[in-house]
């Protein structure tokens, strides 16, 4: 899992951001996949840094 860098509303939906290998990583997450995944898409937007990501299974959740 991966700390979120950054988040930025593109669309119907939210692209985020975070650092893999030292390269910037970025994912489209719908905001249907975000309500799927029970994560507030003002709050993602507002404090990216709060979520984690598993780029492998397209998976974003909160970070304790």
């Amino acid at each position: 899992m991966y700390q979120l860098s950054g988040s930025k509303r593109l669309g119907d939906g939210v692209n985020v951001f975070w650092k893999e290998g030292g390269e910037e990583e970025n994912l489209y997450l719908s905001f249907g996949q975000l309500v799927d995944m029970k994560v507030n898409a003002l709050d993602i937007l507002d404090h990216p840094k709060n979520y984690q990501i598993d780029p492998k299974k397209k998976k974003v959740e909160f970070r304790l």
